[in-house]
């Protein structure tokens, strides 16, 4: 997996990324047990229940890390247009779905749901960017 990766930041950014995405999926889990099996309540359970959250704000650190440590201007630049691509898919989903929300009554979509397709969205839009590059 980390065969072709070249530049050093690259390398430390998949492992951070890698990282984070098992903790996200650790402290779900915890999350899910203690509110099966203990129902918290009060600031405890205010605590339990962002503790999924702060692995995808790591993420979110080491995204910003990554770009200002990248030497590379041509791979920042990549990073930076298709993290703006992705932002902008994933406001106009969202946006769409509000609006579908409101006048046909649309199933809500969970908030935690936009992350990941903020990520999904990042993601094609790499790969897009790089066989336009190529």
């Amino acid at each position: 997996m980390f065969c072709s990766i070249k530049s050093p930041t690259e390398r430390r950014y998949v492992i951070r990324m890698w990282i984070m995405a098992a903790l996200c999926v650790l402290f779900s889990l915890v999350a899910a047990v203690v509110f099966r099996l203990c129902h918290p309540h009060g600031i405890l359970a205010y605590l339990v229940a962002v503790l999924p959250a702060l692995p995808i704000t790591g993420a979110l650190i080491y995204t910003g890390v990554y770009i200002a440590e990248e030497k590379d201007e041509f791979q920042k630049n990549l990073g930076v247009q298709s993290m703006i691509w992705g932002i902008g898919a994933t406001l106009s989903v969202t946006v769409v779905w509000g609006f579908l929300e409101n006048f046909v009554h649309l199933r809500h979509m969970d908030l935690i749901l936009v992350y990941p397709l903020f990520c999904m969205c990042s993601g094609i839009s790499f790969g897009l960017l790089q066989l336009r590059y190529r």
